[in-house]
């Protein structure tokens, strides 16, 4: 379910109508009253907790890493994709568990789709138009992050130069990927559908 907010973005509502931007702003207080007795509430609760430990655990990563720099902006990309999760979609596993038997932390293909087209609609001449995102074998990376392969349709302009264009969109969308989920993208096959004059 989604409402227009007054900046004119789509907000994202759980079933019983409260947003789920309002649960994840009070995800470290207690759960009031209407949350305590609320299924929708306490099942999104559930799930938040876990994005916030996902994120908590990202940027400790990024922190030990000399290579990389910590991403401020972490905890708003994961509640970006929180916010896909209200549509349905094959679910996909962000890390291999440990133990094995403890809950999958998971988010739909949807999500990272949305992400995918949003990183491609972003370079200049390049429009998004499908996304698939897929789990290949072996499922995990050395470090136990799930991998994944994308496939992206796509529009260009006529002034665009696909072979470096295409190295690009290839970087940018595994370099966005990894840093908003966690996900090893060992692929991105494209596929140019159509030319358009800009």
């Amino acid at each position: 379910m989604t409402s227009t907010n007054e900046t004119g973005h789509d907000e994202a509502r759980l079933g019983c109508g409260r947003p789920i931007d309002d649960l994840w702003a009070r995800i470290e207080e207690p759960p009031d009253e209407h949350e305590r007795s609320c299924p929708d509430c306490q099942a999104a609760r559930a799930s938040l907790g876990r994005l916030e430990e996902a994120a908590r655990d990202l940027r400790t990563s990024d922190e030990r890493d000399p290579g990389m720099q910590p991403s401020d902006r972490a905890k708003a990309s994961i509640m970006e994709l929180a916010r896909a999760e209200v549509r349905r979609g094959q679910m996909l596993p962000l890390r291999q568990t440990t133990p094995p038997e403890a809950p999958d932390l998971a988010i739909s293909e949807q999500s990272v789709a949305t992400l995918v087209r949003r990183t491609a609609d972003g370079i200049p001449g390049v429009m998004a138009r499908r996304c698939r995102v897929r789990t290949v074998e072996p499922a995990h990376h050395a470090d136990g992050r799930s991998r994944v392969r994308v496939e992206l349709s796509t529009a260009l302009s006529a002034r665009t130069r696909m072979a470096s264009l295409a190295a690009d969109l290839r970087q940018r969308v595994r370099t966005s990927v990894r840093e908003q989920t966690g996900l090893d993208v060992v692929a991105v096959d494209i596929t140019v559908e159509d030319v358009f004059d800009a």
